[in-house]
């Protein structure tokens, strides 16, 4: 998804919205708090055509035009001067906050989250030292001549250690495992962090967390681990923000889509080992809801007066 214009003007907006529509090129308009109508287009692949056609829409009267631009207003001339000058305000802005900020942003959140399940990682010998990971996964194992054993109820999260719901995210069996999933956080988590804040990201971490940990305790056992659940949890809110809420500047193409859910019905086949399926799903059915409420939430505020 792509912001390729703004408009001052609520009839340009929806006018080129409209025209765009009829072309079979996707897209959104987002109403901004200081009254502008940003318009999105959704594909990433239909981008150039939006940004052309937006061109001659805004172009003088005088010049030729193709048949399927929208006829303009008289406002066109006065809208497009004020672009000019909102866009070389945008650029000086940008090249000051460039020398004052340098480098690409990472998140608070994010980051802990990488170096704890590293950490983690590393001590326990990607999940080898049973006796070190004790203490993450949701319930104490016992192992007696190769069979695994608990105790029913979670009598440690009844005893106070709530930690436990969330723990098990940190613990990863083998290095391809850690890598990917610190790579999917690292590109999911921090998109979200950096456009919403670390306070959202975490809360949302702590409860995707927490559920998927506990379904795929209910559904299976205690011995699994991993930062899957909350992966697919990111996927399916940033799925949804991309597609229903193009002003929170979430973006994720369809291509990063297919393969994720692609990836999760591979796993489902059991070809990859065993793997916490029920996590996966939870995760995703929290992310997928989270997502478009907020997205829907978040255009009803927009509407308001």
């Amino acid at each position: 998804m792509r912001l390729i214009g703004k408009f001052d003007d609520e009839g340009l907006a929806r006018t080129f919205s409209k025209h765009l529509n009829q072309l079979k090129i996707d897209n959104q308009i987002a109403i901004e708090p200081d009254g502008t109508y940003e318009l999105w287009v959704i594909w990433e692949d239909e981008v150039k055509r939006a940004e052309q056609l937006l061109s001659q829409f805004l172009s003088p009267p005088g010049e030729t035009e193709p048949r399927d631009i929208p006829p303009k207003t008289p406002k066109v001339q006065e809208h497009k001067q004020k672009e000019k000058q909102k866009e070389k305000k945008k650029e000086k802005e940008h090249q000051q906050k460039t020398h004052t900020s340098p480098g690409k942003f990472t998140g608070n959140v994010t980051l802990f989250l990488i170096i704890i399940s590293v950490m983690v990682g590393l001590f326990s010998g990607l999940g080898q030292n049973n006796s070190f990971l004790q203490e993450f996964f949701i319930t104490d194992i016992i192992s007696d001549g190769g069979i695994i054993q608990w105790h029913k109820g979670l009598p440690e999260v009844s005893a106070g250690e709530f930690w436990r719901l969330i723990t098990p995210i940190f613990v990863h069996f083998g290095f391809a495992h850690l890598f990917f999933n610190m790579l999917w956080l690292y590109t999911l988590g921090n998109m979200i962090e950096k456009r919403q804040g670390s306070l959202i990201l975490g809360i949302f971490i702590a409860v995707t967390a927490a559920a998927s940990n506990l379904a795929q305790y209910l559904v299976s056992s205690p011995y699994f681990g991993g930062m899957s659940g909350v992966v697919y949890g990111l996927l399916g809110y940033c799925w949804m923000k991309s597609k229903y809420d193009p002003g929170s500047k979430i973006y994720l193409h369809r291509i990063t889509v297919f393969m994720m859910i692609g990836w999760y019905f591979l796993c489902l086949t059991g070809l990859l080992g065993r793997m916490a399926n029920v996590a996966h799903a939870a995760g995703l059915i929290i992310g997928v809801a989270w997502g478009f409420l907020a997205s829907i939430q978040r255009k009803k505020t927009a509407k308001k007066p």
